[in-house]
């Protein structure tokens, strides 16, 4: 099944009609008991091709997507880090999902970076520029070992293929399994854009279309009670999606093609997401320290050692989608 939208709120709209039309259908979706309790699984490979891939942020409000969480685990990876300490700061769960509570076995950055012995982002920019209509640019998560080795953490998104069509760069992630509500309409949409932007700028290109290929694509219903009823009634995009009603547009991430710089200042960041430095890229500077201050802040108001609920430093962050979405994010919880 192969599903083309313009932007991930559409795809999360849509997903819940595929599904329903299954559940109405002969031989439609299947239910498994998985060691994550039942799941509604889809019927072969599912497809999503994404056709704005910039408008990555999800704004769902039955969805709750932690968009600050979102963003930093997005400059963690781009950092190489495979550290729990860092996107700790941000959700208090993650740290369940490492075997040890320190590391991540399967940190999709740090495979990206260094854990195969070299930088695969930094040679695959290389090797496009060399050869830019080079089909062989291959990302790999996947390591071979994991199969057998005792761990709680396997990379479910196993591969990237990047690939130039005119003036713009595809990519292509290929994925075993694909949780549909916690993975490939929340976290994977920002996680993959983001590095498909950022060797899109290195490159002078253009981003364009993202293509996520989910080998098994399910739903759990065991975890998230409510999936029946967004099954059942599927929610609507046009009423939630801001890209669409023109009250947000995407920022890029970085204003020149400096890539290095760029990865560098991910680096930097990740050391201190609170405290002021110069970067050179007024992401980090107008965008995520902001939505990381405000954090900062709830989570001292939670922890009575001062801060506030937020909302008045909302107006510093400069993305004003990452702003719509962390505003909404924080009204909810009041």
């Amino acid at each position: 099944m192969e599903m083309i939208v313009d932007n991930v709120n559409e795809a999360f709209s849509e997903i819940f009609w595929k599904f329903k039309h299954l559940g109405q259908s002969a031989g439609g979706y299947k239910k498994y008991e998985t060691r994550n309790g039942h799941a509604l699984v889809y019927p072969g490979i599912f497809t999503t091709i994404y056709r704005d891939p910039e408008e990555r942020v999800l704004f769902h409000e039955g969805r709750d997507a932690n968009p600050v969480f979102h963003l930093m685990e997005s400059i963690w990876m781009l950092a190489g880090r495979n550290d729990v300490s860092f996107v700790g700061q941000f959700n208090r769960q993650i740290k369940n999902y490492s075997d040890d509570g320190k590391i991540f076995n399967a940190a999709y950055g740090h495979r990206w970076r260094k854990f195969f012995g070299l930088d695969q982002i930094t040679e695959s920019i290389k090797h496009l520029k060399l050869y830019p209509h080079s089909r062989q640019v291959v990302i790999q998560m996947w390591d071979p070992n994991d199969l057998n080795k005792n761990t709680i953490d396997k990379a479910c998104n196993t591969q990237l293929i990047f690939d130039t069509r005119g003036d713009k760069l595809n990519m292509t992630v290929f994925n075993r399994s694909n949780d549909v509500w916690w993975g490939a309409y929340g976290a994977n949409a920002v996680h993959f854009t983001f590095l498909q932007e950022l060797i899109s700028h290195a490159l002078g290109l253009s981003m364009g279309v993202y293509t996520q290929i989910s080998n098994n694509f399910h739903l759990y219903t065991d975890l998230y009670g409510d999936i029946y009823k967004y099954i059942d009634n599927p929610p609507n995009h046009k009423e939630y999606d801001y890209y669409l009603k023109g009250e947000v547009t995407p920022l890029p991430i970085m204003e020149n093609n400096d890539y290095e710089g760029f990865l560098k200042e991910c680096e930097l960041f990740c050391e201190d997401p609170y405290k002021n430095m110069k970067y050179k890229h007024s992401f980090f500077t107008n965008t995520a320290r902001p939505m990381a201050l405000i954090y900062k802040e709830r989570r001292d108001m939670h922890a009575k050692t001062g801060g506030s609920d937020g909302l008045s430093l909302i107006p510093d962050i400069e993305a004003s989608d990452w702003r719509k979405a962390l505003e909404n994010w924080i009204v909810r919880r009041k």
